[in-house]
Parts: structure tokens; C-alpha cells; sequence
């Protein structure tokens, strides 16, 4: 804890690389000759190319290395959410994101819940490809209460005389939106406060947490802020915002949009006191991606990996019979088209009773004309991960049940919204989760509680992603290495009659 309070005076400049900077005025109580430093801060890359001239790989490559040629010391913290969702991703699990990555000059990046969306194997093989440390300071191997191999859950980097620490809290909602067995999800803000505590007691002058906003973290994280000394800097991610900051009892809490196509550069300027505290204030620039050219070698690196799968993903699957919408919202709270063949699909290829898909597995998040070609490409980015599908045995008690799960959250748009096929279910998202479902029928015939069904359903759901917990304990009739990619499937079923004709029929009735 520091024995003085930190100084910080904040100014957003929305400008280009070569902005002005805003003059500081020194800390009344500081020595002369201060340090001066800058952070940089990108998060959600994703996607290797530009978009309307902004974003991307070689953007943000440029981005950096101009930063580092005109600011002398400069800390480039990554805020994670980038090895997943995206179709390259599809096939490698994120390894071209880290090796692209790998030739920014990375200080530190976190492991948030995209992080762990292949797996927690999977991510730590990604940690030791990576040039650079992954931390999380609140997910750790169950077996042994210590970080994942590869992983630390706390960085200290050096800025001249003065020491950062940087932390990442990722969010607890990960344990229920991928699979993950051997991680532990701890809270957050007990783990970033004990680990923010011992940072400052061995001398660390500065602590900087990343986070997400899965599951409103970074407001639980704010919030905490109050009466917890948890972190001095909190750089975060919130969907659909440009760039913001606020400054409240000498914390600065910010966020920048995701792809780099914006990127946060807060210029610190850091000092001690007489007594040994350290005192800092800090100006903030937002950093214009369109005013830099892109990075020549990486834009060769970042196109090379895109035409590698270019004639494989440009392969037409078929035609769209009618609109379709995979919007967010679409698939996260009601009924949705694409949603409802993607169930059929998976139940008529494993000859089961019942269907079941959440609407957080559909992450196309756009909208399409009728008419419209769909390719390989199309149907990889609506179904970016490696389920496949799973039949398990279900008592009609336990698909109510699961259903229910599936809509106790409708009001937050979770991923975790149920679609389904051969079944029927109307609910009303008015009454307490649990007691949503008000009528809810199989093959045309009301639900037997004590039947047993064939539920198929994906591997996700079926380890108990997305809420669907009491599914893991189910008996499996077919295993995930019996089955296909989702993904796979519908393609095949798309591309026996070239006629992609999905509708809504009134299987799922919400009211509100």
C-alpha cells in the first residue's frame, strides 16, 4: 500500500501516432527529473486484416513499433480475447495469433475466457509457443493450486528505476462456457486483491489488471475498487465501446474497442517521494490505427496465413432460400432460423428424439439477403469450434430441466439460450428462472418425466458448457470421437440439395 496518494491528472487525446502530447505538470511533492514511460493497450485481435482501413495485424504492428521508435521505454500489454473466435482458429487453436504476435514485441497478454475456449491443454501448448507471458491471476490447475503450466499469474516488468506489476482476472463465467477441467475459476477480486497485496509489500510501484466483460467482471472488478486496493490502472474489455476512461479516487479505469483498430496509450510519468512512495500521473492518447501504414512484414506473414485456407473456405455450399439473421440477440433470445436447422441437423445425424444447440454456439453475428451464396467460409465463421456431436440418454425430467437452464438467463442475452428440434416449448421469461418452461412436448406428444429420449445435442453442452451441467452426468449412447463437426454436418446437409432454406415454425414460443 502506498503511504501517499497517486496524483493522477487524465486528459483522452483522440489523435494520430505523431499527436501532440499534452504537457504534464509535475507532482507538487516529487523530485525533479521524473521517469516517463508509456503503456500500450490492444485487445480482441482476432481478425489478421484490416477493415475500412483500420485494425489488423499489420496495423497493429506498425502501431507498435512507431510507439517504441518515438516513446524510448514502452510496455505493449495484450488484454487477451483473441485465440477464439475466428474461422483460422477453427483449425489451429490460435497458433497464428501467437505467432503473429510473436513479431509485435508483446510484454504481457492475458488469459480471459476466449483464451480457454479450445481448452485449457490447448492453451497452455499456446503459453509456451508464445514469446511473451500469458497471466491469469485467478485461474489456476485445480490439482495443485498454482498457475497452469506456462502460465504466471502475475508479471513485474521494469520501467527505468520504477517496477509494474501486471495482473489479469479472468472471468469466473469461463468454467461454464468452455471445457476446462483442470482449471480452476477463483474470484476474482479475492485473487487480484492477494496478489495486488503481495506485489506492493515486495516492492512493485504499480499494478496494472486487465480483464473482461463476461459476466460483468470488469464491473465487479470497478466496484471492488472502492474499498479494495486491487490495482491502480484496470485496462478492460466492453463490447461495442470505442474508447473510455474515468478517473475515481486516484483510479483510472479504461477501455478500447477490439481488432486494434484503436489502441489506448496512457504515457506515464512516474516519481518517489522523500519518503520512498511513488507518485505518478499520466495522460491518455487513443491512437488511430487508419494513421499508420500498415507493417509490411507482417502484412505478407498475416496475408499468407489467410490464403492458405482461401481456396478451401471460398467453396460454395449453397444458395439461401429467404433472409437469415445470427445477430447476437437473434440466437441469444428466441427462436432463430439457422439456430433450428443446426439442431435438426445435428438430431436426424444421430438418429435421436430430441435436439439441442445454444444460441451462444452461432457467432456469425450478421445478417444475410435472400439469394445469398453461402461458402464454407460462411458456415465456419457462424460455427467456429470444434463440436461435435454427442447423443446422450436423458429422462424427460432432465430435458425439462436442461431447458429451463438453457432460458434462466434470457434477460442477460447468455449463450446458453436453448434451440431445439422435434420438441416444442412454450415459456414465459417473466417468471423466476426455473419456472419458465409452461408447457413443453416431444414428437407432438407432451413430455414424459420419466421417459428416457436420445438427446442429441453438441460436446460442449454435453460437458456441461453454458449452464448445462446436469448434462455431464448423463449416460453417452454416442461419444465425441463417434460424430463430426457440427460445422461439418451442416454442411453436408446444406450441400445435398445446394438449397439452404431455414425457418421458423413456432418451436420455441417466449413471452415476456
Amino acid at each position: 500500500m502506498w503511504s501517499g496518494k497517486a496524483k493522477v491528472r487524465l486528459a483522452c487525446v483522440v489523435a494520430a501516432l505523431v499527436g501532440a502530447v499534452l504537457p504534464f505538470v509535475d507532482v507538487a511533492s516529487a523530485r525533479a527529473e521524473p521517469f516517463r514511460f508509456t503503456i500500450l493497450y490492444a485487445q480482441g485481435t482476432t481478425e489478421l486484416g484490416e477493415t475500412q482501413g483500420r485494425g489488423g495485424m499489420a496495423r497493429l504492428a506498425a502501431l507498435i513499433r512507431k510507439e517504441r521508435a518515438e516513446h524510448g521505454t514502452v510496455l505493449v500489454l495484450h488484454g487477451g480475447q483473441t485465440l477464439a473466435p475466428s474461422v483460422l482458429a477453427f483449425y489451429d487453436q490460435g497458433a497464428h495469433i501467437i505467432d503473429l504476435l510473436n513479431g509485435m514485441t508483446i510484454d504481457v497478454m492475458a488469459a480471459l475466457n476466449r483464451e480457454f475456449h479450445h481448452g485449457d491443454d490447448r492453451l497452455m501448448t499456446r503459453a509456451f509457443e508464445a514469446g511473451f507471458p500469458f497471466v491469469t491471476t485467478n485461474a489456476v490447475d485445480r490439482s495443485t493450486g498454482k498457475p497452469l503450466d506456462g502460465l504466471e499469474d502475475s508479471v513485474v516488468l521494469k520501467a527505468g528505476p520504477f517496477r509494474v506489476g501486471v495482473l489479469a482476472a479472468t472471468p469466473t463465467l469461463t468454467r461454464e462456457t468452455t471445457r476446462a477441467p483442470r482449471t480452476e475459476f477463483r474470484d476474482p477480486v479475492a485473487a487480484l486483491a492477494a496478489k495486488a497485496k503481495a506485489l506492493r509489500a515486495d516492492g512493485v510501484d504499480l499494478i496494472v489488471a486487465m480483464t473482461g466483460s463476461a459476466g460483468d467482471t470488469h464491473k465487479t472488478v470497478m466496484a471492488a475498487r472502492a474499498t479494495m486496493n486491487l490495482a491502480d490502472i484496470l485496462l478492460y474489455q466492453d463490447r461495442g465501446v470505442q474508447a473510455s476512461h474515468t478517473i475515481k479516487d486516484d483510479f483510472l479505469s479504461a477501455t478500447v474497442a477490439a481488432q486494434g483498430a484503436w489502441v489506448l496509450a496512457l504515457d506515464v510519468t512516474m516519481d518517489r517521494k522523500t519518503d520512498g512512495a511513488a507518485v505518478w500521473s499520466t495522460v491518455v492518447r487513443v491512437l488511430d490505427s487508419a494513421s499508420v501504414t500498415p507493417d509490411p512484414a507482417m502484412d505478407i506473414r498475416a496475408k499468407a496465413y489467410a490464403a492458405r485456407l482461401d481456396s478451401m473456405l471460398n467453396i460454395e455450399v449453397g444458395r439461401l432460400d429467404g433472409a437469415l439473421d445470427t445477430r447476437r440477440d437473434a440466437v441469444r433470445t428466441g427462436e432463430n432460423a439457422f439456430a433450428n436447422v443446426v439442431a435438426d441437423t445435428l438430431r436426424t445425424a444421430l438418429d435421436a428424439d430430441v435436439g439441442l444447440f445454444n444460441g451462444g454456439g452461432v457467432r456469425g453475428d450478421r445478417e444475410y439477403a435472400d439469394g445469398a451464396i453461402l461458402t464454407r467460409r460462411d458456415i465456419y465463421a457462424e460455427l467456429p469450434y470444434h463440436d461435435v456431436g454427442v447423443v446422450l440418454s436423458v429422462t424427460g425430467q432432465q430435458l425439462l430441466d436442461s431447458v429451463e437452464a438453457g432460458l434462466s438467463a434470457v434477460e442477460h442475452v447468455q449463450g446458453r439460450f436453448p434451440h431445439l428440434s422435434n420438441a416444442r416449448v412454450v415459456a414465459d421469461v417473466s417468471k423466476p428462472p426455473g419456472q419458465r418452461v409452461k408447457e413443453i412436448s416431444v414428437g407432438g406428444r407432451p413430455l414424459d418425466r420419466k421417459a428416457h429420449y436420445r438427446l442429441a445435442t453438441s460436446s460442449f453442452l454435453a460437458n456441461g458448457g453454458d449452464g448445462y451441467g446436469l448434462l455431464s452426468v448423463a449416460p453417452r449412447l454416442v461419444e465425441d470421437r463417434a460424430a463430426d463437426f457440427v460445422s461439418t454436418q451442416l454442411i453436408a446437409h446444406i450441400a445435398r440439395t445446394g438449397v439452404f432454406a431455414p425457418r421458423l415454425d413456432g418451436r420455441m414460443v417466449v413471452t415476456r
